[in-house]
């Protein structure tokens, strides 16, 4: 088995900046991995960081370099994938030391941590919110699952292959879930999908496969159906998750907000 800390959505600005005029992502994610090595007794052992897209809310050099920086200190193996607020160069140039960075083109890569096998896919059309998985991935995944024996795999990738009901960010989705769900229609391994975009914990299914989403580290939406829901974000909650490829499969939603406890029963 493996045990995987997921990130997501971090949005980080550029020193003085605020992520869409309110939210100091900075600060927030500095916040985060304070808050993280807290937790790091009981979240342990922990093999890999999986960081599924929106790092950066500008694409800047200097937010990239602060996000490196900031998940250096996890002190952990780093994978990556772009969301549709990151742009490759800067990102590729923030990780580029990364064994699994491609040189070029897409930000697609194979990984093996323990007997797990975990595929990142890019999904980012630039200058676009909706994602969409080019043929070259689909078929980098075909011939990474069939190389993976029959051990666990994760698949990480930004855009959710899944409707959650929040409409607003169902429209810029994920445009060919259909084509990644038919990659995987024969595949008996255990899959998980992880994704991020919708900043909050969402569960489905692509098929018989598992797919999770993780909470934000800067903010959250609305669990909201209604036709009339109103479009924006919330400052909470925050948090990541932690993902087992035990026998149980286990996903683990952790909040970043301490509590206060624990109270005997």
């Amino acid at each position: 088995m493996a045990r995987f800390l997921q990130l997501t959505d971090l949005h980080v600005v550029n020193e003085g900046a605020l992520a869409s005029g309110v939210l100091d992502t900075r600060n927030l994610l500095r916040t985060a991995i304070d808050r993280l090595q807290e937790l790091r007794p009981a979240l342990a052992p922990l093999d890999a960081v999986l960081v599924s897209g929106d790092i950066s809310d500008d694409g800047s050099i200097e937010s990239y370099a602060f996000a490196r920086t900031e998940l250096n200190r996890l002190g952990l193996p780093l994978y990556v994938v772009p969301g549709n607020h990151d742009a490759r160069g800067p990102m590729r140039a923030a990780f580029a030391d990364l064994p699994e960075m491609p040189k070029m083109g897409l930000i697609d890569w194979v990984a093996d941590v323990g007997n797990t096998r975990v595929v990142g896919l890019d999904t980012l059309v630039e200058g676009r919110g909706g994602g969409q998985l080019r043929d070259e991935s689909l078929d980098m995944l075909h011939h990474a699952l069939e190389a993976a024996g029959s051990g666990p795999v994760i698949i990480m990738l930004h855009h959710p292959p899944i409707q959650t009901g929040i409409r607003f960010m169902d429209a810029i989705g994920l445009e060919n879930a259909h084509a990644l769900e038919m990659i995987l229609v024969d595949v008996h391994n255990p899959v998980t999908l992880v994704a991020g975009h919708v900043h909050g914990i969402h569960h489905g299914r692509l098929g018989h496969h598992h797919v999770a989403t993780a909470p934000s580290t800067c903010s959250g939406f609305a669990m909201d159906r209604r036709t009339e829901a109103p479009t924006g974000f919330f400052r909470g909650p925050t948090g990541c998750a932690v993902i087992d490829t035990n026998p149980g499969g286990i996903w683990s939603a952790v909040p970043l907000k301490p509590a206060d406890g624990p109270f005997p029963f």
